[in-house]
C-alpha cells in the first residue's frame, strides 16, 4: 500500500521531472532521466522541502542520485515514507 507521503513524493517527481507515474521507482536515477539536470534537482529539492516541511543539508542534496536515495534522506529526517 502506498502512503500519502509516497503519493505526494511521486506527484512532485512526476511534475518536476516530466515523468509518468509508471516510470517512477526507487532505482530511477539522475542518469536515467534527461530532464533531471542540476536545475531540476534544485527544483525537486525545493518542492520536497516545502511539501514535507524538512530542510536538506548540503551533503544530502549532493548525495541524492536516485529516488531511493531521496526516500532514505526523507526517512532520516522523520518523514514516514
Amino acid at each position: 500500500m502506498t502512503s500519502s507521503a509516497e503519493r505526494r513524493l511521486r506527484e512532485i517527481l512526476a511534475k518536476v521531472l516530466l515523468l509518468d507515474d509508471s516510470e517512477i521507482n526507487d532505482e530511477l536515477s539522475r542518469d536515467d532521466v534527461e530532464e533531471w539536470d542540476s536545475l531540476a534537482h534544485l527544483m525537486l529539492i525545493n518542492e520536497v522541502e516545502s511539501a514535507f516541511q524538512v530542510t536538506f543539508g548540503d551533503e544530502d542534496i549532493l548525495s541524492i542520485r536516485t529516488v531511493g536515495d531521496l526516500k532514505r534522506v526523507l526517512k532520516r529526517l522523520g518523514v514516514n515514507i
